[in-house]
């Protein structure tokens, strides 16, 4: 059973940068835990989403509302996420999952990037795609300057 955002997340902790949030997520994963670390950095015209930590890819997108609500209360309509720290690959399944839970995205009218390592990117982008038919405005790239360019436009 999904439990909310504030119950799974034990730590924020603002960093000495301003404009950045780190934060830490724990989740019982059968008998073991499962620790996702990520940061949110404020950029010129779209807020970062790094994925820094590891874990299981159920993890990255169940912090989908959260970083989108981040989004309302910052007022950025644009993000980045990068998820090239990430050390895991994604089935089909996950990817359609995760495609499902980035709606909430389009809900808040967020206009998202992605950047990936090309070895976790499917040739056929199937995620991107999942996504876009509903109704999330998201691309996925491997190079940081094109995401970029890409979401300011």
């Amino acid at each position: 059973m999904r439990r909310g955002i504030e119950a799974r997340c034990r730590a924020f902790k603002r960093i000495s940068r301003p404009g950045m949030l780190l934060a830490g997520v724990e989740d019982k994963i059968g008998v073991g835990m499962s620790i996702q670390l990520f940061q949110i950095e404020q950029m010129r015209g779209y807020l970062a989403a790094k994925f820094i930590g590891s874990g299981v890819a159920e993890d990255v997108w169940q912090e989908f509302r959260f970083i989108a609500e981040y989004c309302k209360r910052t007022k950025n309509n644009k993000l980045l996420i990068d998820g090239t720290r990430f050390n895991e690959k994604l089935s089909i399944t996950e990817r359609y999952l995760a495609a499902e839970e980035s709606r909430v995205f389009a809900r808040y009218g967020i206009k998202v990037a992605v950047v990936d390592i090309p070895e976790r990117i499917d040739p056929k982008r199937f995620g991107e795609l999942a996504a876009r038919n509903r109704g999330v405005n998201v691309r996925v790239f491997t190079d940081f300057q094109a995401a970029e360019e890409w979401l300011l436009e």
